[in-house]
């Protein structure tokens, strides 16, 4: 039984999972993949090393291996993790306080406190966490994170050496001031750089053209000896990453864990984005706390590797995708390549000039701004453009993104907070005999509003019929309120129809309370129609059912409208047998006042 269990367990590896199903056709697709994304990824992965502030060797260890794990504990058959733009300009920002030799082991806890993070999230189900960030949160942090790349690199783009600033504008500021200190070779090759990668792409987009860039400009560094006026890369190690224990003896520990969570959480939505992306495309369904719980294994498998955060990639996948990669097993033949370029051409790579990684991550930077989306971003919704633009000016001027991003999301949660407060409430009011008409929905208080300003007599409305919905919770409540004071003058008697509540607390109760109280004292009457047996408990426990008494209670049906007609006609019924008793007793005063006369003209 043990055996059985444990063969079980061993098969819900996904490794194993994938290797029961390959077949031998697929192999050559997922090679050959495989070779297309590491001309993107080698590149890519060292400029993004390059941001975060290290040797582009630990971009190259990352990518091996991120990508060698991911083949061994990955959910998504396409999805190509490793370092990304957005990961990069997180970390960097958030390691601004940390110099010296303290800079590595401080990189590698992040990682490994990354690692931890997500793979709890996942743990403990909590997938849907990441909803609490926005798209405008991205759109914003995106945007800004783009401006600080880009003007992040302008130094090594310029020649220049300079102690980065806390902000944009601080960084702006410095290298206005330096412009003398310019070396115009380097801004020569920067040039040639981007106009080189702009070309190839022009002429055909699927060619590698970071890789062929970075091989020309190599080259011609190399030929023209031009390695001792300008920055280079300088000898890299001919060797695959060691296994190191963090050390968790470091300073800054408390601010390490609070800017590892947003980058765990930012990793995540970008991991999530490309998934569900890649879903939309393929059909693969996508298991969000199994993707949370692989991307904890992989960064902190990378923490232990001299190697930082990862996360999905949205270029690279979609990369592999077109490719016609299979399985994931193309990402495996991504690190092989990489590895095996690295072993064989280290000794190459020592005049590779900074300037041109810095031109490749300004173009990855300008790519990184969407024009459709900030399109959107304003014209959708105030909300979202609210969002955007609060999280747009937190990520460039804040002292680092993780700021960004908990600002982010506090200012969508109180859009979200200020927009559910406003309660759909939608008067109706009876205009023919209730078992013969039809109920007239207005749309709004003031229309109906309008509607008794055009009746000539004046008069209030017989009965309204007020149509509650969604979630009414305290935040909710002025609103409520406002809303049914302007509705009390214009009718006599209401029905509350509660058939679309979904929830209701108890401030909304109370503030149900005193409308009660105030039509009660106007000798109207107050009826609940489309009442659940949830919401009646709800109603009974807070003294409501005492208070219109039971029979004024109308639970729901089947048949829509049903329990608020029977509402509207025990309305009626009881306000015509008033009138009646008050016609009856004003009959008998009438008769009783003429037996009086008659009594009085036989006496005279």
């Amino acid at each position: 039984m043990k055996k059985n269990k444990a063969l079980d367990l061993l098969n819900e590896i996904n490794f194993i999972k994938m290797m029961k199903n390959y077949k031998s056709e697929f192999l050559k697709q997922d090679l050959l993949a495989g070779l297309s994304v590491a001309a993107i990824a080698l590149p890519q992965n060292m400029a993004y090393a390059l941001i975060i502030g290290v040797n582009p060797i630990y971009g190259i260890y990352t990518s091996i291996i991120s990508m060698v794990l991911a083949t061994l504990g990955g959910v998504s058959s396409y999805m190509i993790v490793g370092p990304t733009n957005m990961m990069a300009m997180a970390i960097a920002s958030s390691l601004k306080f940390v110099t010296g030799e303290n800079y590595l082991a401080v990189l590698f806890l992040l990682t490994l406190l990354v690692g931890v993070f997500q793979l709890v999230f996942g743990l403990l189900n909590l997938g849907n966490l990441v909803n609490y960030v926005s798209h405008p949160v991205i759109i914003g942090l995106s945007t800004g994170a783009a401006l600080l790349i880009g003007v992040g690199q302008l130094q090594n783009f310029l020649g220049l050496s300079l102690a980065g600033g806390p902000n944009l504008f601080t960084n702006i500021y410095k290298i206005a001031v330096n412009l003398d200190q310019v070396n115009l070779l380097t801004v020569y090759l920067g040039i040639l750089t981007i106009v080189t990668i702009l070309i190839i792409q022009k002429i055909n987009s699927k060619l590698p053209s970071y890789l062929i860039t970075l091989i020309v400009i190599t080259v011609i560094v190399f030929t023209f000896n031009l390695e001792n006026q300008i920055e280079v890369i300088g000898d890299l190690p001919a060797s695959i990453p060691e296994f190191n224990l963090v050390s968790l003896s470091v300073p800054y520990l408390g601010e390490i864990i609070t800017k590892s969570l947003s980058i765990a959480l930012l990793g995540l939505i970008q991991t999530l984005a490309v998934v569900k992306s890649l879903a939309a495309k393929t059909g693969e369904e996508a298991n969000i706390n199994k993707e949370f719980i692989g991307q904890g294994i992989i960064n902190i498998g990378c923490s232990l590797f001299s190697s930082f955060a990862i996360a999905g990639s949205f270029a690279k996948s979609f990369a592999n995708y077109q490719a016609g990669a299979k399985t994931r097993l193309s990402e495996f033949f991504v690190a092989l390549a990489i590895m095996i370029f690295m072993l064989l051409f280290s000794p190459v790579f020592k005049y590779i000039p900074i300037v041109a990684l810095a031109g490749l991550v300004i173009v990855v930077a300008v790519s990184m701004i969407d024009v459709e989306e900030l399109k959107q971003a304003f014209q959708t919704t105030k909300g979202d453009a609210l969002i955007f633009i609060s999280t747009f000016i937190a990520t460039i001027t804040a002292p680092s993104i993780d700021y960004a991003i908990y600002f982010g999301v506090l200012v969508s949660v109180i859009v979200v907070l200020r927009e559910s407060s406003k309660v759909n409430i939608k008067p109706v009011h009876y205009e023919e005999d209730p078992k013969k008409g039809e109920l007239r929905q207005t749309e709004n208080v003031d229309e109906l509003a309008e509607d008794l300003e055009e009746d000539k007599k004046g008069e209030e409305k017989d009965c309204i019929v007020v149509d509650l919905s969604g979630n009414l919770h305290f935040s909710s409540v002025d609103n409520l309120k406002e809303e049914l004071e302007r509705l009390l003058p214009t009718g006599e008697n209401f029905v509350i129809r509660m058939r679309n509540i979904e929830r209701i607390d108890l401030t909304i109760i109370r503030e149900l309370k005193g409308f009660i109280a105030k039509v009660h004292k106007k000798n109207g009457l107050v009826k609940f129609a489309g009442v659940n047996k949830k919401l009646y408990k709800v109603l009974e426990n807070s003294g409501i059912v005492d208070k219109v008494g039971e029979e004024n209670i109308f639970k729901i049906e089947r048949i829509l409208l049903n329990s608020t007609k029977q509402a509207l006609d025990a309305t009626y019924e009881e306000k015509n047998g008033e009138q009646k008793e008050d016609g009856s007793e004003s009959t008998e005063d009438n008769n009783l006042q003429d037996e009086n006369l008659q009594a009085n003209s036989k006496e005279k």
